[in-house]
């Protein structure tokens, strides 16, 4: 490994997670995870609550001031950052979540309505995002001394572009100047690499369930080089889903209970309704995190919305059967993976455990299972090796060849995605295509202007409907009786972050540059 460059200037690795956010910094030429001055907790949940217009809390004081101050707490910011409300995601997410989220009528975006001392302010996820990383931002300014101004942040390897972005906007507004993005697997593959200090080449799968995505990136490693060599996940598949399970089991059993038949969960705009939910919500990750440990847990909520106590014990079985078809989908994943990088399962050299949700012994097991008898690595904390992993990328000289886990394409008129850029290429990279719209194609336009809407869309889905809409060229083709040749580059920087630009030749065969209009 190369010796770690060192400055006067801080610069601070962060885990942004979608339940628990961690962050690092380089002190005495040693990595350290740096815990909250208020409270010395090192994993700082990823929740805001405001007690009042003039206080608001964050990290673990908000999650624990949840329940009194139902109607003004704040979560899982991450899972929204990027998306449209109309995201059928989105719309499974806020169906079960004690708290209301409603539709930006101007942007489309989702954001959160809350109430405090009786007035409704509404916040956008990008904005709770900010207010979490600002609050890691000051207490680690706190902890040196110092200003802070540089940062890489831990994302998941599967965000799209509007991802990315709306992570990059999010860390501008709490004050970060020099913004660098890193794939979680990425960063998790960097720490272990740190750790075994060798030249020889080594072939590591890195399993990365956290609260709220899933990853599974395979990675060459050798001396400072990193390879990715295939990376595949899913954008909501997490510790949230699996206390959601429990949740909708438990709200099941309530319901036939006849003491509760006449509650109505629905009714998210009741104080009542709101507060019971967060209490079931709590609980449920309370459970979760037992039967870790235990075979058995109780579910009791007392005075449940004013009627009666409630009580159920849930086994780790029951907990298992109830996740069981989400842990197996994180198993098909790890073999597309295999699949994609072309090796067989013995191959593979290590198996590296990311993300709080890898704790669960029966995900141990099956991943185990799943490699004949082969264990997991834990030798670093899973809730805090993306945080250090970010760190040593800003010092360490490695040389990262990431790639692309999604394909990136254009649609043009019909439900055929045209693809610029496959998954799995090497980043950066720049790519461009010619695309030439003949006599027949432009008569489909109706327009008056012959004005054709060019999409770009991230996916591998092969129904376009299921990938994302990144943005539009508008282009106004003109005679339809001639064919017009466009020029489409596309270009994905350091960050990953896409920038795409259209060129066409006027009449005097000029070429015009058209950029793209994110939508």
């Amino acid at each position: 490994m190369t010796t770690p460059k060192y400055n006067d200037e801080p610069i601070i690795g962060i885990d942004l997670g979608t339940t628990f956010s961690c962050v690092a910094i380089m002190r005495n030429e040693k990595k350290e995870i740096i815990a909250d001055n208020k409270n010395g907790d090192k994993i700082i949940a990823s929740v805001v609550c405001f007690k009042s217009n003039s206080e608001c809390l964050i990290g673990n004081l908000a999650k624990n001031n949840m329940l009194q101050y139902s109607q003004s707490t704040m979560f899982d910011s991450k899972r929204l950052l990027g998306y449209k409300f109309a995201n059928k995601n989105i719309q499974e997410d806020i169906k079960n979540w004690p708290v209301i989220i409603k539709e930006d009528k101007k942007t489309g975006k989702p954001k959160y309505v809350i109430k405090v001392e009786n007035e409704e302010k509404e916040y956008f996820p990008e904005d709770v995002a900010s207010m979490i990383l600002n609050y890691l931002k000051t207490y680690s300014e706190n902890y040196i001394n110092k200003e802070i101004k540089k940062v890489v942040i831990g994302v998941p390897a599967n965000f799209n572009n509007l991802q990315r972005k709306a992570t990059i906007e999010a860390a501008e507004e709490a004050g970060f100047e020099d913004i660098k993005l890193i794939n979680e697997p990425t960063a998790a593959a960097i720490a272990y690499g740190d750790t075994i200090k060798s030249n020889k080449e080594r072939k590591i799968l890195i399993f990365d369930l956290g609260g709220g995505t899933f990853d599974v990136s395979i990675i060459k490693i050798k001396g400072n080089k990193y390879n990715v060599l295939a990376s595949l996940g899913e954008e909501h598949l997490g510790g949230e889903d699996f206390n959601q399970r429990i949740i909708n089991y438990v709200i099941n059993e309530i319901k036939n209970n006849d003491n509760f038949k006449d509650i109505d969960f629905s009714k998210k705009d009741e104080k009542k309704i709101i507060n019971t939910l967060k209490r079931i919500n709590k609980k449920a990750e309370e459970v979760k995190i037992e039967l870790s440990n235990s075979f058995n847990s109780s579910f009791y909520i007392d005075d449940l919305c004013g009627i009666d106590d409630f009580e159920i014990e849930i086994t780790r079985n029951k907990y298992e059967e109830l996740c069981m078809d989400l842990w197996n989908k994180c198993l098909i994943k790890v073999n597309d993976a295999l699949q994609l990088s072309k090796l067989k399962k013995e191959e593979i050299d290590e198996i590296i455990l990311v993300g709080g949700s890898t704790k669960t012994p029966k995900i141990k097991k099956m991943i185990s299972e799943h490699f004949n008898g082969k264990e997991p690595l834990q030798n670093i904390n899973p809730d805090e090796v993306v945080a250090q992993g970010a760190l040593l990328a800003a010092y360490l000289d490695l040389n990262i060849h990431d790639i692309t886990s999604k394909a990136i394409g254009i649609l043009i008129g019909n439900n055929y995605m045209d693809i610029i850029i496959p998954p799995e290429t090497q980043l950066p990279l720049y790519n461009e295509k010619p695309i030439v719209f003949s006599k027949s194609y432009i008569l489909k336009s109706t327009n008056e202007f012959n004005i054709q809407n060019i999409g770009i869309f991230q996916g591998n889905n092969k129904d376009m409907n299921k990938n994302f809409l990144l943005g539009v060229f508008s282009i106004q083709l003109g005679n339809v009786n001639t064919e017009k040749k466009i020029k489409i580059s596309m270009n994905i920087d350091h960050n990953s972050i896409l920038e795409v630009v259209g060129y066409i030749n006027n009449e005097k065969n000029v070429e015009i540059r058209i950029n793209m209009n994110t939508i």
